[in-house]
């Protein structure tokens, strides 16, 4: 087929397909898009004011939690004396996190220490993160290290979103852990679903049945991951600067007792 035949037929609205084969998988998109739920929230976007380039953690949640998304508490510490005061009031165990723009991933620097039960514990983490990050790259600065409440342990979801720029603004959900990549289970939603459509794509999923109980497991609260996704999405339409922001995990606990991102990275214009 030439393709000034082609550019034509795409000209005037009418999709072109080389093979069958195309053509096929084009209508098996349709029609799995006509099972689902798209219906709308109509809800307001949600505008925060951003820095450009990368928001390190501590401050991409100091931004996100007015907005309704919980994180387990936490406070920046600049040297251990201090890290040892906020884990005095959050109370142990706690994590230690290295916090810079400069580290988008923390754990591939060493730059991330759980289960620190006590303050020698605390001080000995504290030498060996900043160590870590020296060891990784010695040209990263750091502002200091957030100091977080440890939390239960529960079923991690990958929550994200961006401003693609072919398909516009979207958001990514799916199971976490180790399965995130073998099984590659996440779905691509639109920006401003209401939650009931969120909660039906999440139980779309390869490993749904897991959300609802399993072989005995406890239901997961599922209504309370898709008001945070859809809060997420609000964001994102308010505040077309962001690039990507990313809540991975998101751990949800059993039905009633909520969920709670441990982590947040903001990348903005």
């Amino acid at each position: 087929m030439p393709a000034e035949y082609i550019a034509g037929l795409r000209q005037a609205g009418v999709p072109y397909f080389p093979t069958p084969d195309r053509a096929f998988r084009a209508l098996r998109h349709l029609s799995r898009r006509a099972e689902r739920d798209f219906a709308t929230s109509g809800a307001d976007p949600i505008r925060l004011d951003l820095p450009s380039g990368v928001v390190p953690e501590y401050w991409a949640k100091e931004l996100l939690a007015p907005a309704g998304i919980p994180f387990p508490k936490s406070a920046l510490a600049t040297s251990a004396g201090q890290a040892r005061s906020i884990a005095a009031d959050l109370g142990y165990p706690v994590v230690l996190k290295a916090q810079s723009a400069q580290l988008s991933h923390k754990s591939d620097a060493g730059g991330v220490i759980v289960g620190i039960a006590n303050d020698d514990a605390l001080a000995a983490a504290w030498d060996r993160l900043f160590a870590n990050v020296a060891a990784y790259d010695a040209g990263i600065s750091l502002d200091g290290a957030l100091v977080e409440a440890m939390g239960e342990r529960g079923t991690e979801l990958i929550v994200g979103a961006r401003n693609d720029p072919d398909w516009g603004p979207v958001v990514l959900v799916g199971f976490g852990g180790v399965t995130a990549e073998l099984l590659h289970d996440i779905r691509l939603l639109p920006c401003d679903l209401t939650a009931q459509a969120i909660a039906s794509e999440l139980r779309a999923l390869k490993q749904g049945a897991l959300l609802d109980g399993y072989r005995g497991s406890p239901a997961l609260d599922v209504d309370a991951a898709a008001a945070v996704i859809q809060i997420l999405g609000r964001i994102l339409l308010g505040t077309p600067s962001i690039r990507e922001v990313d809540l991975n995990p998101l751990i949800v606990y059993p039905k009633g007792k909520g969920v709670v991102a441990l982590d947040a990275l903001i990348l903005a214009d």
